[in-house]
C-alpha cells in the first residue's frame, strides 16, 4: 500500500465519515489477484473489491448514509489518481490500470 493508497483511504473516510482499519486494507491487498510480470510477486486490487469493503464498512459504520458508494468511491479515485471517470469501472485494477503508486 502506498501513498496513493493512504490518500484515497482519507479521501473515502471523510466522505462516507468511516474509518477504514489497516488490518481491513492490508487484508484486501493480501486476498488481491496476482498478475504478471512478475508472477506472484505483487497484487492488485480490483475497483469492485474496495468498493465491496467500503459498502461493508458504511452498512457497520455509518448504516444512516445515503450516498452511492461507487460513484462516492468513483469520485475520490478520479480527483486522488487524477484519472479520466471512464477508466474508473469495477473490473478496473487500482495499479495496474489507474496507476496507483
Amino acid at each position: 500500500m502506498g501513498i496513493d493508497f493512504l490518500d484515497l483511504k482519507f479521501r473515502v473516510e471523510k466522505r462516507f465519515h468511516i474509518r477504514i482499519p489497516h488490518e481491513k486494507a492490508a487484508e484486501l491487498f493480501r486476498n488481491g489477484k496476482k498478475y504478471d510480470p512478475p508472477p506472484g510477486e505483487w497484487r492488485d486490487v480490483r475497483v469492485s473489491d474496495f468498493v465491496a469493503m467500503i459498502e461493508t464498512l458504511v452498512a457497520e459504520q455509518n448504516p444512516e448514509c445515503k450516498l452511492d458508494i461507487f460513484t462516492g468511491v468513483k469520485q475520490d479515485i478520479i480527483k486522488c489518481l487524477d484519472v479520466d471517470g471512464s477508466e474508473v469501472t469495477p473490473e478496473a485494477l487500482l495499479y495496474r490500470d489507474l496507476g496507483m503508486r
